[in-house]
Order: structure tokens, then C-alpha cells, then sequence
């Protein structure tokens, strides 16, 4: 219905004040570039709309998200002591989550696999990569694979031991032995 009317009122326009001379062909040429240009308008006032509308609903469950962790019983304690004993413990699970990523010597199962006169290339195939590599002053030990990384969020490295002398096991602890 606004396209009949604005293409009436434009069509009524250029005959009241345009060019006498000018052409009902060129006339509708004009007519058709601004009706192309009016759907194009339309076009983008709608994707506008609907992104408004996306937009308002992403911000409602961000205000729904905030107010449930604001009502949250899971918020910081209010006491001092209980305050650090919470980020003490966030922080140990913290740790335990970035050493359980560093690689299969975080599992009982791999540690199970290594024995005497493996290379220190199937130790690492099994294990991954240590935490350090020491050299030794024993004369029966050349290096040391130390795999070290709180396993159980009580705060307290766990720690497993390779040694190699001449590249082949000769010891192991495992962080998993008591």
C-alpha cells in the first residue's frame, strides 16, 4: 500500500514540477530506482529489527545469568578464614586441572607400563614429556625424569621418578605408589 501511494506521489510530482519535456519512459526508469531503493531500505530495516530482537534476548540471559550467580549459594564466603580457605582450594583444583592437561604420566595406567630397560624415547612415548631432566651425581644414574603436579587438589605435589643410566631404565616411583 506505501509503495502505490509513495509511486503515486512521486509519479503526480514530476509531472507537476518536472520537465515538461520529459519522457513517460524516463519517467518510470525514475519510478523503478526508487522503488529498488525503498525494498532496499525495507530490506535492511527488517534485518535491522531482527537483530535488535536477537540482541534484547542475549541480553536477557545474560541478566537471567548474573542474577543466578548473584543468588547463587555457591558465592564467596563472607568470613575472612572460610574466604581464603574457598580460594585456596579453587586454587589447588585450579592446578590439578592444568597438571592433569600436561599428559598421560597424570594416569596410574601408564605408570604401570614402565619397567626396566625401556629408552628414555618409550618412557616419553608412554609418559610424555617431564616436568624437569636432571643429571645425577650417582655414578649408576646418568638422568632423571621428574614428572611432578598436584593429582589430587590437597595442595601436595605428587611426584614420579625415571632413572636412566646409559638411556635405559634402571628405577622408577610412580606418583600413585603410598
Amino acid at each position: 500500500m506505501n509503495k502505490l501511494i509513495l509511486t503515486y506521489f512521486i509519479f503526480s510530482l514530476s509531472i507537476l514540477y518536472g520537465n515538461e519535456n520529459a519522457s513517460i519512459a524516463e519517467l518510470s526508469r525514475k519510478l523503478e530506482l526508487v522503488i529498488e531503493k525503498l525494498d532496499m531500505l525495507e530490506a535492511r530495516v527488517s534485518k535491522i529489527e531482527s537483530d535488535n530482537t536477537e540482541v534484547r534476548k542475549e541480553v536477557k540471559e545474560v541478566v537471567k545469568a548474573t542474577k543466578d550467580v548473584r543468588e547463587s549459594k555457591n558465592s564467596l564466603p563472607q568470613d575472612q578464614i572460610e574466604n581464603k580457605s574457598f580460594l585456596q582450594k579453587l586454587g589447588n583444583q585450579i592446578k590439578t586441572q592444568q597438571t592433569l592437561e600436561d599428559g598421560p604420566w597424570t594416569n596410574k595406567d601408564s605408570w604401570q607400563q614402565i619397567r626396566r630397560n625401556l629408552t628414555a624415547f618409550q618412557v616419553r612415548k608412554l609418559l610424555g614429556a617431564p616436568t624437569k631432566i636432571k643429571k645425577s651425581i650417582n655414578p649408576r644414574i646418568d638422568q632423571i625424569y621428574q614428572y611432578i603436579g598436584d593429582l589430587d587438589s590437597d595442595g601436595i605435589l605428587n611426584q614420579g621418578y625415571v632413572n636412566f643410566y646409559r638411556d635405559r631404565v634402571t628405577s622408577f616411583t610412580s606418583p600413585f605408589e603410598d
